[in-house]
This record gives C-alpha cells, sequence and structure tokens, in this order.
C-alpha cells in the first residue's frame, strides 16, 4: 500500500526524532488523526472563528499527536490539538492553569510552528531554495519553540538543524566582537583604513566590495557595513589561542546535547597564520550547526550564559542554568552593536527592522563549497540570525535559505530574500506570545 501524505509527513518528523518508535499500524493511526484535525480546522476557518491558528503545516499536526499519541507517558507537549482548541475559550483557559502532573514537557509551540510553514512556504514558492532552516528559540532558557522538521536530503541520517555546515558567517563574527569587546580592544569609534588590507605579505584581506572599501570609517560603521578588514583588524589584536578559546567557550567545536541523535560537532577553524585566524574571525573556516550558532548568539540576547537547546524541559516551573561565557556589560555591549547593525543606516541589515520592538541580528551569505571545498561560483547561502526586543530579548530566531533560484542582483543583497520571512516568523511570534 502506498503511504498517504500525511503517513509520508510522519515520517519526516520521526526521522528528526529518532528516539521515537511507531510501527506503521499506528502511523495509519496517527495519520488518520491529522486528516480528522485538518478537516476540522477547515471547519473552523469556514466559520471565521480562530482564524489564526489554522495553517497547511501538516508536519507540525503530525508532530502534534505523535507528542500526544505515542510520546512516553513522561512527556507531554504543551501546545493543543484544534480539538481542544474546539472546545471552549473556558476549557483552554482551564487547562492552560492545570499542572503538569508528568516529569517532561514538550517545549515546541504549535502557533509558532504554523508561522515557520507558512513563511517557509512563501519563500519556498518564491525562489525555489534546495533547501531551508528555521529555529525559534527563547534565548533565556534555550527551549526550542519552533522549527522546520525537513531535511535537506531524505536519505541524509542527520538531522539539518545540527548538520555541521561550512563558513558559519552569521555567528562567528558576533563571537569575535563579543572577545574583543571582552579583551578591551574594541572601541565603537576608533577609526581604520577599508578596503583592502595586507596582513602579512602577499596575503590580503578584502571587504566585500572588490576590497574597494568605504575609506577611513569608525569600527562600529565597519561592523555595520559587515567589512572583512574590521574583524581581521580585530583578530590581530586577540592572541590565536584565546580567540580558538572563545569559538570554543561559545559551544562550538563540540555537541550541544539537543535532543538529536547524529548531531555534529563541526569544527573550529585553523588559525596557524594570521591570515587563517583574520578569514576565521570573520567566518570563513570552519564548520558549525545551525543549533550551535543558536545558542552561540543566545549568549549575547541574555546576558553572557550558555544554554543548552532543548525541546522537552522537565517541569513547567524549572528554570534552566546556564554557562557563562562572558560578562553581563560585554554581552550588552554586543547587542547594542548589532541592534544600530539592524535600526541605523549605514547597516546593511536594516531590512530586518520590525514594527514595535528593536531587533538585534547579522546576515550572513556563505558562498558554497564542494565536497573538497572549493567554492561554488555563483551558489550561495543567506542567513540571519536576530532576537528582539534587543534590550529584553524574548525570541531568537535563526533562518538560512540555500542556494534560492533568483536574480543576480538579489543573489548580492540577501536581505530581499531571508529578510520576508524572519520578520513574519518575529512579528507574529511576538505578537501572540504578549497575547497568550
Amino acid at each position: 500500500m502506498t503511504p498517504s501524505f500525511e503517513e509520508k509527513e510522519i515520517s519526516t518528523v520521526l526521522q528528526s526524532f529518532p528516539s521515537l518508535q511507531m510501527d506503521e499500524d499506528k502511523r495509519r493511526e496517527i495519520a488518520s488523526h491529522i486528516r480528522r484535525e485538518r478537516e476540522l480546522l477547515v471547519q473552523m476557518k469556514r466559520r471565521k472563528k480562530y482564524a489564526k491558528v489554522i495553517g497547511g503545516a501538516v508536519a507540525s499536526f503530525a508532530l502534534l499527536f505523535i507528542a500526544y499519541q505515542w510520546m512516553p507517558s513522561e512527556v507531554t507537549p504543551l501546545v493543543p490539538s484544534a480539538q481542544q482548541t474546539n472546545a471552549g475559550e473556558s476549557q483552554k483557559a482551564q487547562a492552560a492553569e492545570t499542572t503538569s502532573q508528568t516529569d517532561k514537557v514538550l517545549t515546541l509551540d504549535s502557533q509558532i510552528q504554523v508561522y515557520i510553514e507558512e513563511a517557509l512556504h512563501k519563500t519556498s514558492k518564491a525562489y525555489q531554495p534546495e533547501n531551508m532552516t528555521v529555529i525559534v528559540t527563547d534565548p533565556n532558557t534555550g527551549e526550542i519553540l519552533g522549527m522546520n522538521l525537513k531535511k535537506q536530503d531524505a536519505n541524509d541520517r542527520v538531522p539539518d538543524i545540527v548538520k555541521a555546515k561550512p563558513d558559519p558567517v552569521a555567528a562567528f563574527p558576533i563571537v569575535t566582537l563579543a572577545a574583543a569587546i571582552e579583551e578591551g580592544k574594541y572601541k565603537n569609534y576608533e577609526t581604520y583604513e577599508s578596503g583592502t588590507y595586507e596582513i602579512t605579505p602577499g596575503k590580503f584581506i578584502k571587504d566585500h566590495n572588490n576590497g574597494a572599501g568605504w575609506g577611513q570609517i569608525t569600527y562600529l560603521e565597519g561592523i555595520q557595513r559587515s567589512s572583512n578588514v574590521a574583524f581581521a583588524k580585530f583578530s590581530e589584536q586577540i592572541p590565536a589561542d584565546s580567540l580558538q578559546q572563545y569559538f570554543e567557550r561559545f559551544g562550538f567545536g563540540a555537541k550541544t546535547g539537543i535532543e538529536q541523535i547524529n548531531e555534529q560537532p563541526g569544527k573550529i577553524p585553523n588559525m596557524d597564520t594570521p591570515y587563517d585566524k583574520a578569514l576565521s574571525a570573520y567566518g570563513l573556516g570552519g564548520s558549525a550547526s545551525a543549533i550551535q550558532q543558536v545558542a552561540a548568539v543566545g549568549a549575547i540576547a541574555n546576558g553572557g550564559e550558555l544554554m543548552k537547546p532543548h525541546v522537552t524541559r522537565e517541569e513547567r516551573n524549572h528554570i534552566d542554568k546556564g554557562r557563562r561565557v562572558i560578562s553581563e556589560e560585554t554581552a550588552k555591549q554586543v547587542r547594542e552593536v548589532l541592534e544600530v547593525v539592524v535600526k541605523n543606516k549605514p547597516g546593511l541589515d536594516t531590512a530586518f527592522s520590525i514594527k514595535e520592538h528593536t531587533v538585534a541580528g547579522r546576515t550572513g551569505i556563505a558562498e558554497k563549497r564542494d565536497q573538497q571545498g572549493n567554492f561554488i561560483e555563483g551558489k550561495y547561502t543567506y542567513s540571519f540570525i536576530g532576537f528582539a526586543p534587543s534590550d529584553d530579548p524574548k525570541l531568537l530566531v535563526y533562518i538560512a535559505v540555500d542556494e534560492p533560484k533568483t536574480d543576480l542582483w538579489v543573489k548580492l543583497w540577501g536581505q530581499e530574500i531571508v529578510a520576508p520571512p524572519f520578520k513574519e516568523i518575529m512579528e507574529n511570534s511576538l505578537q501572540y506570545l504578549q497575547q497568550r
């Protein structure tokens, strides 16, 4: 018998959570539940009731039903099904006040899952990318509130969010900036000559505008413009072993311990030469997974503590404790710089600003590599990692769009690709959390 669409979606979810085992009869049973849920949601939509909970995220419903119908008894989800939603506001409010009697609960939120699926659907329709990755977390606890569940390759046993990929250009420069501030090597308004910099005889670091630069500018402006030369100069001020220790301190080169099998630890870049160290400072060399980058930037957002990312927690009032990696003052200064990057020109990331809340974050544009590590001309992955509100972060969103099909001029400015889904997910999720 050919598997139904719902059964295929359940298989996708189970691949992301391999610890959940399920026979074919149980899959068909849950698939039947999902179809009934979808039919109920359609009826609800026709009545123009609870419209905000409706989306086309079949995988999300599969996840919820697996959680309810098949999760071990010690694990229960925090999110409601459509039938429970339709039972009435009074029951919903009463259920929300009920204290869990079990040891663990899922952190994933069905409504945020819907926002993710809707935004990715629009992006996929517009650009037909090879792959997309989204993770939404609470940076204060490390709880994962939403993520896309599909893998880049159905035959690949490594879930996409824990796969180490080359050149983490979104997060590594943020760690470099944090290291420079922590070591007292950074001043916003100190100036340098941008453009092309000979870091050692015959070895040049060039800014992304073909090395033309923008003349004599402040380091703050250099960060706003994503100047490679600025980060190369930071690397000169920090000993190689110290910079490596900062990358290690922020969790790179080691598994995070998230509840996913086959998590890859990634690799901290080689820093044997000043040139290699300069490249690593702005994200070239080495590898990291999406979840490692989320955890590292989450430490900036929450005041300097590296939290373990997770999709389950022990009890409703449980408070997770992290490991301090930088001082609160350093984290505050990095947040302020990343806020300027998004908020003010000539920041390249102003397209990521949203209404009502300030966003702090950074874009990453990485040219893809082949299996031998050589760059593939014309093929890029565009990413952005940001949190809001910047002065008191409630949510952190990571999004990456791999090899979108679009015009060259748009490729050169990935904001046009990544900003719309980021803003949609962040705005809707913050509004939802405020109203919940």
